[in-house]
């Protein structure tokens, strides 16, 4: 009996000591990140490669991966438009030599040809002379910058009371259509090539726009019924001037021998009539990218 006292106080402290020994443990919420500020996107000039990548089918990974992260570029495009004399450029064998005019496809160049357009790639390194008659003749410049562009208008003649335009379609068929009251102007397009960061793809199509405005049904989507609206005829051109080019060269567009012929498509667009003199447009296009970039993080 004289041990019970004991026994009980050190059940006592025993369970003291499970209840303290359980008890949860303070718990301590972590801070949340510090939001860093989002970096600004730059663009940094590209500089096209030079020299060409050999395939190695030995290094050729054979087992699956992530796709390519796709870079996203900025394109600057200058178009400039330079008025000489009739027959300055067409006729020009020497100017001709410098440029590489088998770099375009063969329909394409004969379709381009037969409808009095001359077309061919200058490298940039070739535009000393072009620079030269910029000056001296007052070049018109236009410039475009952008991702890419879709359907820019270069104006030509915007008012013509009236004209007869012949062309021959990919097929080789001479097709002819008289306009009465119309404007010619020129849609350019640009954008980078599928898989190919040196290169751009450029688009120019011919097009003859009427003034006169005519009531024409129109669906629209997601309603049954069709609305009446007032609508400019426009022929659009298909002369198949599309073409991937490189980032270190110009694209250059003269009238052909064909365009002697008033009846042309490169009689009516790369002319000029003045009431004294015939001048020919000389169009360069020259493209530059720029690369998108993160700037580094501030120290």
């Amino acid at each position: 009996m004289s041990h019970r006292p004991s026994v009980i106080f050190g059940l006592l402290c025993f369970a003291l000591l499970c209840i303290t020994g359980c008890a949860p443990a303070p718990v301590t919420i972590p801070a949340p990140p510090a939001v860093e500020a989002e970096k600004p996107i730059l663009f940094r000039p590209y500089i096209p490669s030079t020299q060409p990548i050999s395939p190695n089918t030995d290094a050729l990974p054979t087992d699956p991966r992530d796709a390519s992260r796709r870079v996203d570029f900025l394109y600057s495009v200058e178009i400039w438009e330079i008025l000489l004399p009739r027959d300055s450029v067409t006729t020009d064998e020497a100017f001709w030599k410098r440029v590489d005019e088998q770099s375009i496809d063969l329909p394409m160049y004969d379709q381009l040809f037969k409808n009095g357009i001359r077309v061919g790639v200058l490298p940039l390194s070739e535009l000393g002379e072009i620079v030269t008659l910029i000056e001296e003749r007052r070049g018109k410049r236009t410039q475009l910058q952008g991702m890419s562009g879709k359907l820019i208008e270069i104006p030509i003649n915007l008012d013509l009371p009236r004209q007869t335009l012949f062309y021959y379609n990919r097929a080789g068929t001479l097709i002819g259509r008289t306009y009465e009251r119309c404007a010619n102007t020129m849609l350019f397009s640009f954008e980078s090539t599928p898989r190919n960061p040196d290169r751009i793809r450029m688009t120019l199509t011919p097009v003859v726009r009427g003034h006169d405005k005519k009531l024409q049904f129109v669906t629209i989507p997601g309603k049954p019924d069709r609305e009446i609206k007032e609508i400019s005829e426009e022929r659009r051109y298909d002369t198949n001037l599309q073409l991937d080019m490189g980032l270190t060269n110009a694209l250059v567009i003269a009238p052909s021998v064909e365009a002697r012929w008033n009846t042309s498509l490169g009689n009516a667009f790369l002319i000029k009539r003045n009431p004294s003199e015939e001048l020919e447009r000389l169009l360069i296009i020259i493209p530059r990218a720029f690369k998108r970039d993160e700037a580094p993080a501030a120290k």
